[in-house]
């Protein structure tokens, strides 16, 4: 291997580095962006007629209840906590589980900007 073609593959694989870090943080941004407004909050469970429904206070202070089709087995008891995230611009818009974190990919992707832009330097 002569010096151009491993001067050449090392700025190629800091090319890559860099792109992929670049895109991954982007990534991690764009994702925390649409996630920003979730909110978690305690949601009671309400059984009313045979049919369940969540009952929670919003951000703004207004109690909004939704049906829940598809309870866990056994279902929780009339009165009972559950936590639910919701959004906080379309309440009806609600998850039991958490919103996908970000911060990995951001921690990869800064990591590899970093790798990318030092890498020269190794030369």
């Amino acid at each position: 291997m002569t010096d151009l073609s491993g001067a050449a593959l090392l700025e190629v694989s800091s090319a890559a580095a860099t792109n992929t870090g670049v895109a991954l943080a982007a990534a991690a941004f764009i994702i925390r962006w649409l996630h920003a407004r979730w909110h978690r909050t305690v949601a009671i469970h309400v059984l009313r007629d045979g049919a369940h429904c969540l009952r929670w206070h919003t951000t703004s202070y207004e109690i909004h209840e939704e049906s829940w089709s598809n309870p866990p087995e056994p279902a929780p008891v009339n009165g009972a906590d559950v936590v639910v995230h919701y959004h906080s611009r379309q309440p009806q818009q609600w998850r039991l589980n958490t919103p996908p974190p970000a911060w990995a990919l951001g921690i990869c992707g800064v990591s590899l900007v970093l790798l990318g832009l030092l890498m020269p330097l190794l030369q």
